[in-house]
């Protein structure tokens, strides 16, 4: 596992850089900021593209699904499933047919737009740390084992701060082009027109609410699912694929649900407009990892969907506490980073990579 713990202190490192030594604003360190962020992606990016089959549970699939798509290529976008990933293959193996170079733009484009929205979400401050705790989280589940979720959440998400910065016909584009990827980033843009169109939804009274009543809604949510009738969903539901329960008590969760009582007590008043969105899409999280706890596809799928939205509410305290407060909230942040890194470690094998195989 030492190749996951370099992965995890770049990360670590990067954060101290970017908002220890960024805040500084000397010339010098900028251009060192600068230097350190492209090793870093070009790192994150080769380290996911070039590993190994087997590494992760979904590679083998993958390889599987896009080989039987060599031949049936048109039926499966007649079938509208997932055509920008299948596309972006075939364009790919007009010129190799390497994995290796197909995967590893598929980590160029979803990491990329990660650090985007880590750059957007405060303006370009509190980067560093963000993406410290994004990466811990997210870069195993996703640019390791659920590409095509990884691309279309990262891009979907920062479309939808640039639709907040009114950069509209961007925003519009990069969302259609995101559900060519993942049909279930649909929850982003639907969940944010909800928000922009009842206005109540930004108020502290509502968001506390938010995830207390998906305990009651839970068992309703398994015979609307039956209701949508699509052969898609109904694989996860019937008993066709293997699913389980969620448990309320997992670290994730309640890491989350404590943070979110905390910032609506101590924090909700003082942010902007664009932090309540933070806030808001966190409470949706919280609320759809419970009401759909009885199948782990789900719940699983439908929260990390919204996770840079309510990982970056995590962030807000470490913006609004004061002074005295701000060092011990940082330590807790790079202490909750590691624990869900560590968490994310069960779901891969030792790494191993093609270039390190020619040594």
């Amino acid at each position: 596992m030492s190749y996951y713990i370099l992965l995890f202190l770049g990360l670590l490192i990067y954060a101290y850089i970017y908002d220890g030594l960024m805040a500084n604003g000397h010339s010098s360190y900028v251009r060192f900021c600068d230097l350190y962020t492209l090793l870093l992606v070009v790192f994150l990016i080769f380290f996911a593209g070039l590993r190994v089959p087997g590494i992760d549970h979904d590679y083998n699939s993958y390889i599987n699904w896009l080989n039987v798509d060599k031949e049936n290529f048109i039926a499966h976008v007649l079938q509208g499933k997932d055509i920008g990933f299948l596309s972006l293959y075939k364009v790919i193996s007009l010129f190799s047919n390497n994995f290796a170079l197909f995967f590893s733009l598929i980590a160029t484009i979803s990491i990329i737009a990660k650090f985007i929205f880590c750059r957007l979400a405060f303006d370009k401050y509190y980067v560093g740390i963000l993406v410290l705790l994004v990466f811990s989280r997210l870069y195993l589940t996703q640019e390791f084992t659920q590409v095509r979720v990884a691309m279309a959440m990262g891009i979907a998400s920062c479309a939808v701060l640039l639709w907040y910065d009114k950069k509209k016909i961007l925003s519009v584009i990069l969302f259609i082009f995101s559900l060519t990827f993942h049909l279930s980033v649909i929850i982003i843009p639907v969940f944010y027109i909800i928000y922009n169109y009842i206005s109540f939804l930004n108020k502290r009274y509502v968001l506390f609410f938010i995830p207390l009543i998906a305990f009651v809604l839970s068992p309703l949510c398994v015979e609307l699912m039956h209701l949508i009738g699509s052969s898609r969903v109904e694989v996860y539901i019937n008993g066709s694929y293997h699913t389980t329960k969620i448990s309320i008590f997992s670290v994730y969760y309640l890491v989350r649900l404590f943070l979110f009582y905390f910032i609506m007590a101590f924090v909700f008043n003082k942010t902007n407009e664009k932090e309540k969105i933070f806030i808001y899409f966190l409470a949706c999280s919280l609320f759809l990892q419970i009401i759909f706890s009885w199948n782990d596809v789900f719940s699983l799928r439908f929260t990390e969907v919204l996770a840079l939205f309510d990982l970056s509410a995590l962030i807000l305290p470490l913006k609004y506490l004061s002074r005295k407060y701000k060092s011990g909230y940082f330590m807790l942040i790079v202490l909750i980073s590691f624990v869900f890194f560590y968490s994310s470690l069960k779901i891969v094998s030792p790494y191993n990579n093609y270039m390190l195989m020619m040594f």
